[in-house]
């Protein structure tokens, strides 16, 4: 039989599962406002195009909603037909801040969150790589079918290792690991790392290489290798080092730190300041701040020769 899938939006993540499910066989309907830019794009990358509007009727009974988590509600009052829908979240933030199992008892939610970033996750499955993801079946009305329907997703956008979470461990996990790691320690201390090493004196080629690219390349032998064999392997500097910069950083305020992030977390506080921020405004400044950065110039000046 052939497979289709109705997705919301058409930002990167719902782009990279347009094009994966596609390229899987499936025919790919992707929800739009009329005035959306993103339009023409979809339609020369072979999917087809539905207005949504007030009382929107979906082409399909599964439903992808990829627009950002403060959307979701107006997106599911906009549909009709929605007692006869599947209803399938990238992740769990939706459904557990805003509680939308709540006001739609009656509707099938599922969660099918994929653990890669949209260039990743389109990347992998054009090298016939993997990714991994997880599932909750907490919403679902029938638990057998929906696991059925997304498991072959999973499978359909690249996803190899595939577990089942709950939607609060999901939502909270991956807003964590956000605050403490990937958007957080990884990019900032690189930056004062590279600043430093101009303050001392190395030209900019080589702290680049040292300080950002080859973030990459350790984390890909980190993740290959796993903990163990990664510490077994690194060189004589690299191990001594990397004990000293552990005594250095990770001491009892750091501990204490960690504890704070995930507190706010679980007690809502980030959630009221989420809320609270001009998103939009926020993410100028930062965006300002990084392209005024010598290390951002380096960048865009070596990418050209290494990417």
């Amino acid at each position: 039989m052939h497979k289709s899938l109705t997705l919301i939006g058409f930002g990167n993540q719902a782009k990279t599962w347009a094009l994966n499910l596609r390229d899987s066989g499936y025919k790919v309907y992707v929800g739009l406002r009329p005035s959306s830019r993103s339009k023409d794009l979809a339609v020369e990358l072979g999917l087809e195009v539905f207005e949504l509007n007030e009382n929107s009727t979906p082409p399909t009974r599964d439903i992808a909603i990829l627009t950002p988590d403060s959307t979701h509600r107006n997106v599911l009052k906009k549909l009709n037909n929605k007692e006869e829908c599947n209803f399938i979240f990238a992740h769990g933030h939706s459904l557990y801040f805003e509680k939308l199992s709540k006001e739609y008892p009656n509707l099938n939610m599922l969660l099918l969150a994929p653990k890669a970033i949209a260039s990743e996750m389109r990347f992998q499955y054009e090298t016939k790589g993997a990714i991994g993801g997880v599932y909750s079946l907490e919403c679902a009305k029938n638990k057998e079918s929906s696991l059925n329907l997304i498991s072959e997703i999973a499978k359909d956008l690249g996803i190899k290792s595939f577990h089942e979470t709950t939607i609060e461990m999901e939502t909270k996990a991956d807003l964590f690991s956000e605050q403490t790691i990937l958007c957080s320690i990884l990019p900032y201390s690189a930056l004062h790392s590279f600043n430093k090493l101009i303050e001392k004196g190395i030209n900019e080629e080589t702290a680049y290489f040292e300080c950002w690219h080859e973030i990459k390349l350790i984390a890909e032998a980190m993740v290959k290798m796993g903990p163990a064999k990664f510490f077994e392997l690194i060189s004589p500097n690299a191990l001594v080092g990397s004990e000293i910069g552990r005594q250095t950083f990770f001491d009892k305020s750091f501990t204490n730190k960690l504890e704070k992030l995930y507190n706010d977390i679980n007690d809502w506080k980030f959630q009221d300041k989420l809320e609270n921020t001009d998103v939009t405004e926020l993410k100028s400044s930062i965006t300002q701040m990084w392209k005024n950065e010598r290390l951002t110039k380096v960048h865009d000046r070596l990418s050209k020769e290494l990417y």
